[in-house]
């Protein structure tokens, strides 16, 4: 059942508070972070405002983002200009999750077909859009040192984003809430977690075989993480969510599938994001070997989850997307009061 406190109840309305699970001290990882994140993080935010078009109330929301963070805390040993270009890509794909939340699903192919085209093709396509000027920025530069397999994954999964970001879209327009399972499937490509992942091997100067991507145990391994980055990012950011009624969350799937409360659907959320984290233990175990070198760029890649997994936990509470002032005192209490739904005009 939800939380209630009784010392902050108001003469017409009782106020529920929700807990949530522990999502940092499980994980045995420690924290890291670039020893240049903050002058790069400076330099990022000028970049992307200096494209992006900003009202004056975007930009004071895109300004307490601190997406600079979260990538200096998942790209740690790599040079100043590497770390750039994951920053700058970190803070795109921030701008794109929010430019798509305002979209239906023609706006959202339009933008999609932009970003693409200008990956496949930097030098011949021409766009007057902030979506192509930064995209072509970041894309360039990455692609001076980024591998082949590399350019090739953060292409094929950022057009997988934009389809699942899609289908989100026409799921919100149906007010459709999915079954688990293909909840799943799907929120492993709305969190753009798979493009985060390709910057692993750019920022380490590594270029995996697709074989190796491919195996079912480093793949198990991605999955896993990208799920334990998704739910605990469903599970903390589902307050403000619901506030503005949006359903694709594993909270509100949990609710509708097992036709429980919120705050059992977060217990239970928190249950499944233990189950996972376990699961990525045990295959860690079992990496397979496939000679010296190669061996040597999978480790990089597996330290590159793993600093993904403390990351995101982390930077949950350092931001202000979800917390706004309060994440240092939420992370400590771990209870939020529960916002009243906007009432849409």
């Amino acid at each position: 059942m939800a939380v209630r406190a009784a010392d902050t109840t108001t003469d017409s309305q009782e106020v529920i508070m929700l807990k949530f699970p522990d999502f940092v001290s499980p994980v045995p990882y420690p924290l890291r972070c670039h020893p240049q994140e903050r002058e790069v993080s400076r330099q990022s935010e000028e970049w992307l405002l200096s494209m992006a078009n900003f009202s004056e109330k975007q930009r004071a929301k895109f300004l307490t983002l601190n997406a600079g963070l979260l990538s200096g805390m998942c790209y740690i040993d790599c040079t100043f200009d590497e770390l750039r270009v994951c920053t700058d890509f970190m803070n795109f794909l921030f701008t794109l999750d929010d430019w798509t939340d305002e979209f239906d699903t023609t706006g959202t192919r339009g933008l999609a077909e932009c970003v693409m085209n200008t990956l496949y093709h930097p030098h011949t396509y021409h766009s007057d859009t902030a979506a192509h000027r930064l995209t072509k920025s970041f894309w360039t530069r990455m692609q001076e040192t980024a591998g082949p397999g590399c350019q090739q994954r953060l292409m094929s999964t950022l057009d997988t984003y934009f389809q699942a970001i899609m289908q989100q879209a026409a799921d919100r327009g149906d007010h459709n809430i999915p079954e688990l399972e293909e909840y799943i499937l799907l929120r492993r490509d709305t969190s753009g977690c798979k493009t985060g992942f390709a910057f692993i091997e750019y920022a380490a100067n590594i270029d995996l075989p697709d074989d190796v991507i491919e195996h079912p145990i480093i793949k198990a391994l991605s999955d896993a993480t990208n799920d334990l980055v998704s739910w605990a990012n469903d599970v903390l950011s589902y307050n403000a969510e619901q506030a503005r009624g949006d359903t694709h969350n594993l909270v509100c799937v949990l609710m509708n599938m097992n036709n429980v409360d919120r705050q059992e659907a977060i217990e239970q959320a928190g249950e499944l994001w233990r189950k996972t984290l376990d699961w990525f233990f045990e295959c860690r175990k079992v990496v397979p070997s496939w000679g010296p070198e190669i061996d040597r760029q999978v480790a990089l890649y597996i330290q590159g989850l793993e600093d993904w997994i403390i990351a995101n936990a982390e930077w949950s509470f350092e931001t202000e997307r979800y917390f706004g002032k309060e994440g240092h005192t939420v992370k400590k209490t771990r209870m939020v009061a529960l916002l009243p739904q906007r009432v849409r005009a």
